[in-house]
């Protein structure tokens, strides 16, 4: 079980995505496990975090409803530490 678990909850976050995961997966401490939850996006979030390849990455898509989705983030959390970070947000290095 990784520590932290990094919540990423995406809706049609394609102009920003990209940046977002590559900030988050370049971080120094890298003992975590990023939970990137797709709320239904009709864009291309889903084809942008498919095209990354590492084992820290877990893709899960859900219908379109941010609490549910949020929820079903929480659920699948294991780490004792959680770290919530919008798709349009950069994760400054660490």
């Amino acid at each position: 079980m990784k520590p932290i678990t990094v919540i990423t909850s995406v809706f049609n976050g394609e102009y920003f995505l990209r940046d977002t995961i590559e900030s988050v997966l370049s971080q120094t401490f890298n003992d975590f496990t990023f939970l990137l939850l797709d709320d239904g996006s009709t864009d291309k979030s889903a084809s942008i975090i498919q095209s990354f390849n590492d084992p820290r990455i877990v893709y899960v898509y859900q219908k379109h409803n941010f609490i549910r989705t949020l929820n079903k983030g929480l659920e699948l959390t294991q780490g004792k530490y959680i770290a919530l970070l919008d798709h349009d947000d950069i994760m400054m290095p660490y």
